[in-house]
């Protein structure tokens, strides 16, 4: 069905009349985790949990990231810290380093670089690579030939990154971003799985439905009550225009996903005019408090970023995905460029305001700063001055 590794069955590794693709989706496994543990490898057996001070249970703030022994607790991103402490006390709780996340993060994207120039960042520990125009791959002949070339490839970057950064990645290799990122999460951590173009609808059909990216409890709930849809086969075999009365303009894309039908490019002329960041929760977030405690996370990680890489900045915007799959954007524009760290998150807070009383659960939270400007002198005005 699909391959794992080098290993793969002869054949046509394409099976339709159009120019093949080969996309990878690289992401790092539990990435301020991973960067802590490459600070202190003594801890690799222990859970421990990066993100606010429980308090020994009193904590308000929530979890950011957790070691892979520490999930086996039921912690997770997002989750509040009191209720990790509540299913792990034991475990042992670290205060984030955002600037030293950053700084992992720009070294491993250069790593990719090298591999590629068809190369997407997407956030601080994920990226799309396409090598649909690398002729030591194209110019191979069957599916055992492409598969190891590709697997070779593979293995040189989580090779590389392992070596210089002391971190795992998982990579997913379709056809398309989606199922290149699908197959990614299935094989974490430190996976590698080639899913082959005739093979996609195969290796969907029988994947949980809420594994398509976007598709969280509400939607699940509808579709389970609406069309007994379980699985992502399930989902493929539901008339369109069924689709399009529960969920508008969303149901085209469900519908195609599930048919393994997506042909985003990777986006190679990414020019430095904002910096963002965004998490995605492993479960359906309604808290909006605990939403906002995470949108200031990602907010302190993309400003620390921005201003360590010399800019000042002019607007601030979120990105907000509701159930079932509403994505959002709101932004504001300042009177004069800063670096404030303070008029940043009240900035996210002014525009997280609109949603908080919508009672739809919440995905997806990122933030963006924009309107970069190079903080040139000493004695340029900021906002902050002329306030």
């Amino acid at each position: 069905m699909f391959i794992e590794g080098a290993n793969s069955n002869n054949g046509n590794y394409n099976a339709k009349n159009e120019k093949q693709r080969f996309i990878f989706h690289v992401d790092m496994d539990s990435f301020y985790a991973s960067c802590e543990l490459a600070q202190h490898p003594s801890w690799k057996e222990e859970p421990f949990i990066v993100g606010a001070d429980p308090k020994e249970g009193k904590g308000r703030g929530v979890v950011l990231a957790c070691n892979y022994p520490a999930r086996k607790f039921g912690v997770h991103s997002g989750m509040p810290i009191s209720r990790a402490w509540q299913l792990c006390p034991s475990a042992r709780y670290v205060f984030p380093h955002h600037e030293m996340y950053g700084e992992v993060s720009k070294r491993v994207m250069e790593i990719l670089r090298q591999f590629t120039k068809r190369f997407e960042q997407i956030s601080i520990d994920e990226a799309f690579l396409d090598f649909s125009e690398d002729l030591s791959i194209v110019s191979l002949r069957g599916t055992k030939e492409r598969g190891e070339a590709l697997t070779s490839v593979a293995t040189a970057i989580r090779n590389k990154i392992r070596e210089q950064e002391n971190i795992t990645c998982s990579i997913g290799i379709s056809n398309s971003k989606i199922v290149s990122k699908i197959a990614t999460d299935l094989k974490k951590p430190d996976g590698l799985i080639i899913v082959e173009p005739d093979k996609i609808v195969e290796f969907l059909a029988p994947l949980p439905v809420e594994k398509i990216p976007g598709v969280g409890k509400v939607t699940q709930k509808t579709l389970l009550e609406s069309f007994d849809v379980k699985t992502i086969g399930d989902l493929a075999k539901v008339p369109l225009e069924l689709l399009e009365e529960k969920f508008g303009r969303s149901a085209l894309w469900f519908h195609d996903v599930a048919l393994g039908i997506e042909r985003g490019e990777v986006i190679t002329d990414w020019e430095p005019v904002s910096q963002s960041g965004e998490t995605t929760f492993d479960i359906d977030e309604s808290d909006y408090e605990n939403v906002s405690k995470v949108m200031k996370e990602v907010a302190a990680e993309v400003h620390k970023r921005t201003v360590s890489d010399g800019y000042l900045f002019r607007n601030v915007g979120i990105k907000i995905r509701l159930t079932p799959f509403e994505t959002h954007t709101r932004s504001r524009s300042l009177s004069a460029p800063t670096d404030s760290l303070e008029i940043a998150l009240k900035e996210c807070e002014k525009l997280l305001e609109e949603f908080s009383l919508s009672g739809k659960s919440v995905r997806l939270i990122g933030v963006r700063l924009s309107s970069l400007e190079e903080k040139r002198t000493e004695d340029q005005h900021t906002l902050l001055e002329w306030s």
